[in-house]
């Protein structure tokens, strides 16, 4: 059955990219919704949020072959009713912290330096309420 579905992929500078991801959508004929493009300046990631009306098997795949796209980071896939109830999260944090943080969300590293690291998550409001709390308890904790 066919139903309304939004991928939001992040990914680093490259040129050619919306070329890469807009020409697995043609391939395959899927009408495009929408399809826009947003830089995300503290961590130097472009997110991609696409929209468009498919089957979930060929959604699937579709988001199997972005993924394997070599500057292609994380692909999420979420349904109309996901997009109401889930969040995708981009956290910046030292390396020091990521194991207290890392462990109240299933988190996947999408870029590690040396002195920090990046996360993405797709999760529940109530979720990230309970990261803030415990940001802040840190926070706190690190000031005395």
């Amino acid at each position: 059955m066919r139903q309304e579905f939004t991928i939001t992929l992040f990914s680093e500078k490259q040129e050619g990219l919306i070329n890469k991801v807009a020409f697995i959508l043609t391939r395959r004929k899927t009408n495009i919704n929408n399809f826009s493009v947003f830089f995300c300046k503290t961590v130097n990631l472009y997110r991609f949020t696409i929209t468009f009306i498919e089957t979930e098997l060929a959604v699937q795949n579709i988001v199997c072959q972005m993924e394997r796209i070599i500057e292609v980071f994380k692909c999420y896939l979420q349904t109309e009713a996901e997009l109401s109830t889930h969040q995708i999260l981009l956290l910046k944090f030292p390396n020091s912290d990521e194991k207290q943080i890392t462990s109240i969300i299933n988190a996947f590293p999408i870029i590690q330096e040396t002195d920090y690291c990046v996360y993405t998550s797709k999760t529940h409001k109530e979720t990230i309420h309970q990261l803030a709390t415990k940001i802040a308890e840190l926070e706190l904790t690190s000031s005395f």
